[in-house]
């Protein structure tokens, strides 16, 4: 099953090995995390630079970070590479036996692309995933649309 942790989860060991394996999914590497707490990291599971970019640029001028994700419509732009839906469909036969946590520096309740990448696992490849705090209505349809 998927879940998703924090960096900060990871760094300050609230999240372990002993949890699950654990995959780190942000654009740049995580400052302070150890890479001998994670199992992997996939920058081809984050967003884009740009799409990044906008969004920090956002969040930063509104002082919120889920207003921030809304005002650029970050649902209507975060897409894989074709080497991100590869490694997302590995993740996704792994996450049928054991726990899968995905790791980005958002705060789990927060709008976050690692939701996005549980929604895309599920649709895609049936994987089993936990709780998301949003419905991603706009990216499922989406989705339908647009699936590899």
């Amino acid at each position: 099953m998927f879940k998703q942790a924090t960096v900060e989860d990871v760094s300050n060991r609230r999240i372990t090995r002993l949890h699950g394996r654990i995959v780190a999914v942000t654009h740049y590497y995580p400052r302070y995390l150890q890479k001998k707490l994670i199992d992997e990291y996939h920058k081809s599971l984050a967003p884009t630079r740009q799409l990044l970019e906008e969004f920090k640029a956002a969040e930063e001028r509104l002082g919120d970070h889920d207003r921030g994700f809304e005002e650029i419509d970050y649902e209507s732009k975060f897409w894989l590479s074709e080497e991100g839906f590869a490694e997302l469909q590995r993740l996704s036969i792994e996450a049928e036996s054991k726990t899968v946590y995905l790791v980005c520096h958002c705060s789990v309740g927060q709008r976050c692309h690692r939701e996005v990448l549980m929604v895309l696992a599920s649709t895609l490849y049936q994987a089993p995933i936990g709780k998301l705090s949003f419905s991603w209505e706009k990216f499922r349809a989406r989705l339908l649309e647009r699936a590899p």
